[in-house]
């Protein structure tokens, strides 16, 4: 395409948005309502994926030791799970320090663990975090494999449970995901549509001098571009200050001894804005494309 012809292209793109303010008006305000709902699912889909991703790193393992090591034995199988791959961090819990967490954990009933501290039945233990939750099984099964180790505690079970829910709810929200954006472009086919048929008589005249069918379609095209950039960034505006405001009115909030966490807005908007940006610009093109079919049929 030449440079010319494609300035000409953007130039009646715009021409043909001022001319037709109504209709553009409302395929602007489709495009608006489209991105605000695929929006805000995108937002609660990435406070899903961050919310699961800050359990899954909380998930943790216990490595209960034999009786009667040393301080020596005991840095030696330090340095051996440390070198496990998939383990993150290890930290090593004395029997004391067991029972003194213990202790505080029983609150008010600590009183029945008195007299423990000369006869200790808590076993040293080792503090595991995984770098990776799927990893577990193995993990666990080389950490059994060395010398002293008594049992591997992490709750496969539970594990295994939630590493399914979250992927499930993951691959649930990318469905819902494309199936707004298919409803979106079908939405705004429609609208365009409408301000094509109030200038069915003007593709008509362009077919019948002999412009081709993508010199008709190109215009279309780039209004459409336009319309969706214009939707898309109204939509971040409102999107974004709406978050902003959540975000700061559930900042450091508890529910009972819960404490309420949301993806920071720092975190979230610069791919929120690039992906309405992206999601604008495919629905304005693909619609004017799909619309300008029917009246370029000359």
């Amino acid at each position: 395409m030449k440079l010319r012809t494609g300035k000409f292209f953007i130039r009646e793109g715009f021409r043909s948005i001022k001319r037709n303010r109504t209709m553009s008006a409302a395929a602007i305000t489709s495009v608006i309502a489209s991105l605000l709902v695929i929006g805000i699912f995108f937002v609660i889909v990435l406070n899903i994926d961050f919310a699961a991703t800050k359990l899954e790193s909380q998930i943790e393992m216990m490595v209960y030791l034999n009786d009667g090591l040393s301080q020596n034995i005991i840095n030696t199988m330090s340095t051996e799970i440390k070198s496990v791959n998939g383990v993150k961090s290890v930290e090593f819990i004395s029997k004391a320090v067991a029972l003194k967490n213990l202790e505080k954990n029983w609150g008010e009933n600590s009183y029945l663990l008195e007299g423990l501290d000369g006869d200790n039945p808590l076993p040293d233990a080792f503090l595991i975090t995984l770098s990776d939750p799927d990893q577990a099984s193995g993990v666990a099964m080389s950490i059994s494999a060395i010398s002293n180790i008594e049992k591997v505690v992490y709750g496969k079970e539970e594990l295994a449970k939630l590493l399914n829910t979250t992927y499930v709810l993951r691959m649930s929200s990318l469905l819902i995901i494309l199936i707004l954006l298919f409803i979106s472009i079908f939405i705004i086919a429609n609208t365009i549509k409408l301000t094509l048929y109030a200038r069915r008589r003007e593709i008509g005249i362009m077919k019948f001098v002999g412009a081709t069918d993508w010199f008709v379609r190109m215009p279309f095209i780039i209004e459409g571009i336009v319309v969706g950039v214009i939707g898309a960034v109204s939509a971040s505006i409102m999107l974004g200050a709406a978050y902003y405001y959540c975000s700061n009115l559930v900042k450091n909030q508890m529910i009972g001894f819960m404490s309420i966490s949301i993806m920071p807005f720092n975190q979230i908007i610069s791919s929120m804005v690039a992906l309405l940006i992206t999601i604008g610009v495919v629905i304005g093109a693909t619609g004017s494309l799909i619309s300008v079919r029917k009246f370029i049929r000359v």
